[in-house]
Formats: C-alpha cells, sequence, structure tokens
C-alpha cells in the first residue's frame, strides 16, 4: 500500500474522529463525563472515522480501476 494513501486515509480519520466526537458528546448532552467515558467515546469515535474513511478510500480505488477497464 502507497504511503500518500495511508496518509490521506489517517488524515480522513482524524477529521472523522474530531466531527464524530463532537456529535456523540452533543448527543448524549449529559454533563458529568468522567475521564474514561470520554476516553471510550474519543476511541470508538476513531474507530469509526477510520472505518469509513477506509471504505471511503476502496471505493475510490475500485471505482477509479472501473473507469479505466470501462471506458466509454
Amino acid at each position: 500500500m502507497d504511503s500518500r494513501r495511508i496518509e490521506k486515509i489517517l488524515l480522513g480519520a482524524l477529521t472523522m474522529t474530531v466531527i464524530i466526537f463532537l456529535m456523540e458528546i452533543n448527543f448524549y448532552n449529559d454533563l458529568k463525563y468522567t475521564t474514561n467515558k470520554l476516553n471510550e467515546i474519543l476511541f470508538w469515535s476513531f474507530v469509526r472515522g477510520l472505518v469509513i474513511s477506509s471504505s471511503v478510500d476502496i471505493g475510490k480505488q475500485y471505482f477509479s480501476k472501473l473507469k479505466d477497464i470501462f471506458i466509454f
């Protein structure tokens, strides 16, 4: 796997982590967050961001290969 591709996936994952983390914090609207709960929310936000970023990259690679095969 190309290092530029890994950089794009990680950058997308970090960006999505911030967005998902803020959404989770605002969705629960709990004022008594413990450090443990915040760490858990941050971890799962990163995992979700990584999955979303990886799937977008895989889809992008797939459709670029598909476009190269079927030139209209």
